[in-house]
């Protein structure tokens, strides 16, 4: 029981400090930032810049080793960061590096003054918290490619009639992000951006799909850069494109509701089948114990 306790214990505390940590991004640009008198005191925050500085300091530190393990951690880190946008894409890798290590530091402190002095404990609360931020940043880019991969075919459609309005390909595009929200509009907003300030269409676009890493919006620059090179209409290709979308997706959907019966095995024999094995045959033990007999 003391056991189960410490566990949940240590879950709620990792998960509430990446939380903090990961959930105030947004503070990273705001020194030097002048700011309204009139706006809320409470949006004012001096230890989460302060804590980005820090870890930036630190990380310039940690870019000076070459270790090859961590050189190719913060790459794939830094790819990862960048297909999330936002806030995340202002954060450096070896920045992030960092804030692990202040994670792990703090969550071992705390399990090493209110808790136990265990070295396994203390050493295991560190490792959790030092894995954690990187699973926060693994679960978030699965959502954002799963929302883009979403929001595909219905910007397929909506292009294909801007198109057909005799409207150009960016024109339309910048109209449909005006429309539609999501993580899709806003990378398709600043792709526009940069075509407009004077960027290579096809490379912008060909930047677009490799830095948002989904594959079906990989297939769909390729299908426009294709047409704009070839001067023809792309409405109808358009059109054809989001209709296969939706059937890949379709069958994606059907392939893993085949696959959810083989998954349910797992949770089902290690918690499901010991509870009722309890239920049912927890009294009758008992009562062979007490009295010797089954019934």
């Amino acid at each position: 029981m003391i056991v189960l306790f410490i566990s949940l214990l240590f879950g709620f505390c990792i998960f509430f400090i990446s939380r903090y940590i990961l959930g105030n991004l947004q503070n990273i640009g705001r020194e030097g930032v002048i700011s309204n008198a009139a706006q809320d005191k409470k949006k004012a925050n001096i230890v989460m810049p302060t804590i980005f500085r820090w870890a930036k300091n630190l990380g310039g530190r940690l870019a000076k080793i070459k270790n090859p393990r961590l050189k190719s951690y913060a790459a794939a880190l830094s790819i990862e960061l960048n297909s999330l946008g936002g806030e995340f894409e202002k954060i450096e890798s070896y920045q992030f590096i960092s804030l692990q290590l202040f994670s792990a530091v703090f969550l071992a402190l705390i399990c090493w003054v209110f808790i136990s002095g265990n070295f396994m404990l203390v050493l295991l609360s560190a490792l959790l918290a030092l894995i954690l931020p990187y699973l926060y940043v693994k679960q978030a880019l699965s959502l954002r490619k799963e929302a883009i991969a979403r929001q595909l075919p219905d910007t397929a459609d909506l292009l294909s009639v801007m198109l057909e309005s005799g409207l150009d390909f960016f024109g339309s595009a910048d109209k449909v992000c005006k429309v539609l929200e999501g993580p899709l509009s806003d990378e398709f907003s600043k792709t526009i951006s940069k075509i407009y300030l004077g960027y290579d269409k096809k490379l912008a676009l060909f930047e677009l799909g490799d830095k948002c890493g989904v594959d079906s919006l990989k297939f769909f620059v390729r299908t426009v850069n294709t047409a704009l090179d070839a001067g023809v209409g792309m409405a109808d290709t358009l059109k054809r494109l989001s209709q296969q979308m939706r059937q890949e997706r379709a069958s994606s959907a059907e392939k893993r509701a085949q696959e959810a019966p083989v998954k349910m095995l797992i949770p089902l024999v290690l918690f499901i089948f010991p509870t009722i094995f309890i239920v049912v045959f927890g009294p009758i033990a008992i009562n062979f114990i007490q009295n010797g007999k089954g019934f």
